[in-house]
């Protein structure tokens, strides 16, 4: 029962990855706006999917609405991409207690108490649960693929993070409070050209909405959010990046296997901390293995969909 609790505990960690909405389509005309090898996405399945984002994030409320329609396309063809890659393999559609288990924690998040209220509060939306339903069972499954093709690929060396934990036991412990935006590229001559696109759009309408226009990180959907974060904790590379950073200012790029990575600084604090090392690498050995299988979903997603047929309209 822990074993699968704690696996449950790092499937959620990335479990609802990049589903942001956009169209420029309003009418109440049915139109196609892209079709997927023999499947078609209409800016009638657009409206319901921004529908159904902004239910379940009431973060985006915050945010410009034409930064998040214009991103709808991008969300409904990661999601049929994703379905069809499952349905070779599984059977959807099924009791899935990792499922459920993932609804009464979306629910709960929202403050809600139970399932029928949540049922009732998606009706405010013009939602069926169990088409959102559907939504939240292919991203489950799909990471519980991710799960079983990589897990034996992921290394963790424990001794170095106990060390790691050891060296700042007993010190005064800074924390950063960041927010995170990581894009992805086709080839190395992209990468520069990319970033000088982010900085730039960074400078007209900030971070965090940059964060929702181009971020494949699962942190796309709380406009790149990552929050207190211990700065021992962080990975050598990413540390040396971050520690020298003042308030408001963003990383150089940081290299990851599925992408480009910047962090921002929102604020910093320091606090003092009695440390429980078998707690602190528990924590650690579980942020390690999330990083690691984020990695691997984005790398095999980028493989799939190049395999894919997509057509634009």
């Amino acid at each position: 029962m822990i074993f699968y609790k704690k696996i449950f505990c790092i499937l959620a960690l990335f479990i609802i990855n990049n589903l942001i909405i956009c169209t420029n389509v309003y009418s109440s005309e049915v139109k196609i706006v892209m079709k997927i090898n023999n499947e078609i996405i209409t800016n009638i399945d657009v409206e319901n999917e921004y529908k159904y984002l902004i239910a379940l994030n009431k973060s985006l409320n915050n945010l410009n609405k034409e930064t998040v329609l214009e991103l709808a396309k991008n969300s409904l063809e990661k999601e049929i991409i994703k379905r069809i890659e499952l349905e070779k393999i599984y059977e959807l559609n099924k009791k899935n207690d990792t499922v459920n288990l993932m609804i009464l924690n979306i629910y709960e998040d929202l403050g809600l108490n139970s399932e029928e209220e949540f049922k009732n509060y998606l009706k405010n939306f013009g939602l069926k649960f169990k088409e959102v339903y559907k939504k939240i069972e292919i991203e489950t499954v799909w990471n519980q693929m991710i799960y079983a093709k990589y897990k034996e690929k992921v290394i963790i060396n424990e001794e170095i993070l106990k060390e790691q934990i050891l060296q700042y036991k007993k010190e005064d412990r800074e924390f950063l409070f960041l927010y995170e935006l990581v894009f992805d590229f086709k080839n190395k001559d992209e990468i520069n050209e990319k970033y000088d696109e982010i900085l730039k759009s960074i400078k007209v309408i900030g971070f965090e909405e940059t964060v929702v226009k181009y971020s494949i990180a699962n942190t796309k959907m709380k406009s790149g959010l990552v929050g207190w974060v211990d700065i021992n904790t962080l990975n050598k590379k990413i540390k040396n990046e971050v520690i020298n950073l003042d308030i408001g200012e963003i990383s150089n790029p940081i290299s990851l296997p599925s992408g480009i990575l910047l962090l921002k600084v929102n604020d910093k604090k320091t606090e003092k901390i009695e440390i429980n090392v078998d707690k602190e690498l528990e924590k650690l050995i579980e942020n390690e293995l999330t990083s690691q299988l984020n990695n691997y979903s984005s790398i095999f997603f980028n493989k799939i969909k190049s395999n894919q047929i997509i057509n634009e309209y």
